[in-house]
Formats: C-alpha cells, structure tokens, sequence
C-alpha cells in the first residue's frame, strides 16, 4: 500500500527540502523570524580562544561582534555540522583574531533547524579575512541554497564580554545581542 504513496511522499519531501530563497515571502518570514528570535537553549559556555588570552581585553575598547543566524530543513544537519567542525579548527587557530566564541543550536520542526554564532573579534578586519578563507568560504558556497542566513554586527566593550566557561553570563550576553542592548556596526561598504 505504502507504494501507491511513495511518489507523493518523495514530491512531498522534494517541497519541504526546498528553501525558496527566491520567494519574497519566505525571505520576509525569515527576517522576521530573526528578529524576533530571543531563544537562549542550548547555548554553549563562553570559549575564549588563545588569541583573547594571549592579549589582555581592554574593557573600554569596543570589539566587532557578529552574530550569525541560519534556518534549515533537518535535512541538511550532517552536512551543516560536518562544515562547521571544519570552521571551527580555523577559528580557533592561533593568530585568527578570534577573542571568543559561543554557538547554539535549536529545533524548530523538520524544516526549521536553527544554527547561531556569536563571535568577538580583535579587529574588524580578523572577521573579514576570515570570512574570506577556505573553510568557511567553502561552507558558505556549499550551503547557500540549504540555509537562509541572517547577520547581526555589533561593537561590544571589552567589559561586556561573558565570563569563560561560565552559562550565565553567556547566556546574558547573547541576549543582549539578541535585544539590540549594543551599537550596530554598520557594514563597510
């Protein structure tokens, strides 16, 4: 019996896959959906990378600050999470720029999985020689059509920065991202 609805099945899952990141609407739903998102789940603890150890925070200087958010059918979460281990050893290597990082996933239904970053730069040019690289080039360009991505960049004092390892003031910290609490860095042109 299941055979009579395989082909409505597979037309069905072909549907769902599909992003529509031409559609006006779907890109008008996602901005909104990015906007409004104030979720603080599964969050990992505050990471500070090597670079932010090794030179000390001044707690008056403002840090360029990008929030990266993603949208995704469940169907791409191997291949998402694959890259982003790749990322993630390019990030964290030494002379990046990177200070710290944080990063969370979330489930919103099959065709709502959620991927964020929030990174903390020394310089606003670290994060675009980064952006530039292979890895996360490669990440990008590979996933384009799989992941409709929204960015928020902001300046963060040093003093605003979470505590290493510690949830709670991570936790605080993304939410005030997430709220607007700091000045947009507005995006060179």
């Amino acid at each position: 019996m299941i055979w009579i609805f395989l082909p409505l099945l597979l037309y069905l899952g072909t549907i769902m896959c599909t992003r529509g990141k031409t559609s006006a609407a779907r890109q008008a739903i996602v901005t909104a959906m990015h906007k409004e998102d104030r979720y603080i789940g599964l969050l990992m603890p505050w990471v500070m990378t090597s670079n932010g150890t090794q030179h000390k925070i001044d707690k008056d200087k403002e840090y360029f600050t990008v929030a990266t958010w993603g949208t995704m059918h469940a169907v791409h979460i191997l291949k998402f999470a694959w890259l982003t281990s790749k990322i993630g050893k390019q990030l964290h290597s030494k002379g990046s720029g990177l200070i710290g990082e944080t990063r969370q996933v979330s489930t919103w239904g099959f065709s709502d999985f959620r991927g964020e970053t929030f990174t903390v730069w020394q310089e606003r040019d670290h994060m675009a020689a980064f952006y530039q690289s292979g890895s996360h080039r490669h990440a990008m360009t590979s996933m384009k059509d799989d992941v409709d991505f929204r960015v928020r960049r902001v300046w963060v004092k040093g003093s605003d920065l979470p505590t290493p390892g510690d949830s709670a003031s991570t936790k605080a910290f993304v939410l005030r991202i997430k709220s607007g609490d700091f000045p947009e860095a507005v995006k060179k042109a």
